[in-house]
């Protein structure tokens, strides 16, 4: 008998047209998901292309020269004539910064002069021009430095690598960051949804009629489904770039869907709480949108959280992402112990239970609540027509 009702439940809840739910359940979180981590596929930032206007022919304009082409972020693709030619190029984009050895750059340089090095960038790409500005500087710094001992004509090329990134590239990190702020956000819009459409339809009795009236099965029909739909999405879209991760163990891989799977019990149970304390579907989505849009610029990923002033530090902590995104790092970076990992997800445990439990009760207060104002309204409509007669 409870097992039908579940049954009857679910379908009535999941398989009833319900176009919008399958959307924002699973075909945008996923969708959304494969396309940022196709956007961040490529390698770091390697090969700016950058033009050198020569007006000095010195070795030490030569040995500049050398290293700047040495370098694995840079690419001189161009020897202009004149400032002009260059211009022209970073205007058209072949370029993004270029330099100008000045006339008599050595003789300055032995008489301690500091000569001054103009380097000019296009100002349309802020993060490219940040990479080849450093390396450019970091490049004539290091030069400089060398200029009164013992120089190899041919300076040693350097190689690129990241600890844990097997490829090179920004999936392994701050794409699957990303990835999991948006189930994060995703998972809590859901909740609200899933909660909120029986009320506002005004199918509550309905819903509890195919639950077999017990408000425990109706809760458990609602919540497990996407919860585990989610969950399957999150870790398909972790499969999907498999190839630019560290080999995780066993006891790795358990831990990360731990941490994925109970992130999106404590969000998804946050969406219901709102719900039930609002009870407007509007106003509750909204809530979701405000807490967990801007869910990752807290989470530590692009910022260190113990930075951030105390009262954000405290926002920061009662984010089941950054707790999450903590676990996730530690076992994509390999050799670490399982013991503080094992401290976080107790955290997210604690989390995903509160807000459930909290959930659970506050919804079932409002099925209450709404099934009575329906029995209400239906007897009212049924007296309406005999009264009238």
């Amino acid at each position: 008998m409870l097992l039908q009702g579940f049954l009857k439940t679910v379908r009535k809840i999941y398989f009833s047209h319900n176009i919008v739910l399958w959307l924002i359940l699973l075909v945008l979180p996923v969708g959304v998901s494969v396309f940022m981590l196709g956007l961040f596929s490529s390698q770091i930032v390697q090969h700016v292309p950058i033009g050198i206007v020569r007006q000095d022919d010195s070795r030490l304009a030569d040995r500049l020269e050398s290293k700047l082409r040495s370098s694995p972020v840079l690419n001189v693709k161009m020897i202009c004539h004149d400032m002009a030619e260059c211009e022209h190029a970073v205007i058209r984009g072949d370029l993004q910064s270029f330099l100008v050895l000045p006339n008599e750059l050595e003789r300055r340089a032995l008489r301690l002069e500091s000569p001054v090095i103009p380097v000019y960038s296009s100002g349309q790409n802020y993060l490219t021009n940040m990479f080849a500005t450093k390396e450019i500087r970091a490049v004539l710094s290091s030069a400089g430095s060398e200029m009164f001992t013992a120089q190899m004509d041919d300076p040693v090329k350097t190689e690129i690598h990241s600890v844990g990134n097997v490829e090179g590239n920004y999936q392994g990190f701050l794409g699957l960051g990303l990835v999991t702020a948006l189930f994060h956000l995703a998972a809590m819009i859901v909740g609200v949804y899933v909660a909120s459409f029986p009320l506002r339809d005004h199918r509550v009795r309905e819903m509890l009629g195919y639950a077999r009236g017990s408000r425990f099965t109706l809760w458990f029909a609602s919540v497990v489904p996407m919860n585990v739909i989610l969950w399957l999405g999150m870790i398909g879209c972790y499969a999907y770039c498999h190839r630019v991760l560290a080999p995780l163990t066993f006891d790795e891989f358990v831990m990360t869907a731990a941490a994925q799977l109970f992130m999106i019990l404590a969000c998804s149970g946050a969406g219901i709480v709102f719900v039930g304390v609002v009870g407007v579907m509007r106003i509750a989505t909204g809530a979701a949108g405000v807490i967990g849009s801007p869910a990752f610029a807290f989470a530590g990923q692009t910022f260190p959280v113990m930075a951030m002033p105390f009262a954000v530090r405290c926002f920061a902590f009662v984010l089941p992402l950054t707790h999450a995104l903590k676990i996730q790092s530690m076992m994509l970076l390999g050799d670490v112990s399982m013991a503080p990992a094992w401290e976080v997800l107790k955290v997210l445990i604690g989390m995903a239970l509160f807000w459930n439990l909290l959930g659970a009760f506050l919804m079932s207060m409002r099925w209450k609540q709404f099934a009575r104002r329906e029995a209400e309204y239906e007897k009212k409509m049924q007296t309406a027509p005999e009264a009238s007669a």
